[in-house]
């Protein structure tokens, strides 16, 4: 884990200058952390690249951060497609906890 900071690692994810593998480590990095708000955060940015939302979505999918996740779901607004995932990663978290 880098020294970074969960601003430091959004900043990072949302920095198109940045490498892809940068970006994806930083939202790797807020997952490591549970950083689960910067996370839905990510997920809701509207001009950040599909792939970093869908990576910070997938990050979500956890027992520390299953309130965020459900969160999503209910409360929206989520494009279609991510709505869709959200929902299904819900589900999984939820089966998974049984």
């Amino acid at each position: 884990m880098s020294s970074r900071t969960p601003k430091e690692c959004v900043d990072l994810a949302v920095d198109e200058s940045a490498s892809k593998d940068r970006r994806e480590d930083a939202v790797q990095e807020l997952k490591t952390a549970n950083e689960c708000d910067e996370l839905e955060n990510l997920v809701r940015m509207d001009g950040l690249d599909d792939r970093y939302r869908e990576q910070a979505l997938r990050a979500l999918a956890t027992p520390q951060c299953d309130s965020t996740l459900r969160e999503l779901v209910e409360e929206g607004p989520l494009d279609e497609s991510l709505r869709e995932n959200a929902t299904e990663l819900l589900r999984e978290v939820e089966e998974n906890a049984e």
